[in-house]
């Protein structure tokens, strides 16, 4: 493998990290090459952007303990520390991009990887939580709901919790609670705990089971979110 791709891979690996696990733990759209090589970078540059900000921490801390010991020893009050006369520490990595990996410091690479599982962590608290998509709302810039579709973001709502599932071609209602859900480009899929089914045209109960797993292709499901008042 050529020196350089080797060196690419290893200067992205936080955003690499980053972004498999944002991919994990979000709802959202399929991914498609160039988004994930896209988010992967975006991540990893917040992950060395954040090891640079606590490096940066760490040089005004160590500043700021050794000015208090000179003061303490000439038993002085007057605090006379400048942060324009503080030598920053800046991270090899900035300029390693430029060079070829030339000056790659291993440690730097290891702990912004170490990091970078919080920035996804973050990222993923922004994407689920629609906090970018509530403030637009907000300030009336934009009225779209998030990236997943309205399958995913509808049984995602907190208040989601009891449904029914309407089979209307086999006459069948499914009650139960929400465990998990997913989609691809042919099925819908959910799987229900507490279980109750009966016949859509009586309402009759039919059985009761733990768990059920349902798939039917796309827009074949009817559901029903049930209030609490309403459960039986």
């Amino acid at each position: 493998m050529d020196q350089l791709v080797i060196v690419v891979i290893f200067i992205l690996m936080p955003g690499i990290v980053a972004a498999i696990i944002a991919d994990k733990i979000t709802s959202h759209s399929k991914w498609d090459s160039f988004k994930f090589v896209l988010y992967s970078l975006m991540l990893g540059v917040m992950s060395y952007a954040l090891l640079q900000i606590l490096l940066y921490f760490h040089d005004a801390y160590l500043a700021l303990k050794i000015n208090h010991i000179i003061d303490t020893k000439q038993q002085s009050f007057n605090v006379s520390f400048n942060f324009k006369d503080l030598s920053w520490t800046n991270l090899s990595i900035w300029s390693s991009a430029l060079d070829g990996g030339k000056k790659l410091v291993a440690w730097e690479i290891c702990s912004a990887t170490f990091l970078s599982v919080f920035v996804a962590f973050f990222a993923s608290w922004l994407i689920n939580f629609k906090i970018f998509n509530k403030i637009a709302q907000k300030i009336k810039v934009s009225s779209k709901f998030g990236d997943e579709n309205l399958y995913s973001y509808y049984l995602n709502a907190q208040e989601i919790d009891w449904v029914y599932i309407r089979d209307l071609e086999h006459n069948l209602t499914y009650q139960g609670r929400i465990v998990s859900h997913s989609e691809n480009d042919k099925i819908q899929e959910l799987v229900l705990s507490d279980v109750s089914v009966y016949d859509s045209n009586d309402s009759c109960l039919l059985y009761e089971i733990p768990t059920i797993y349902l798939a039917k292709e796309i827009g074949k499901f009817v559901i029903e979110a049930i209030p609490a008042n309403n459960l039986r």
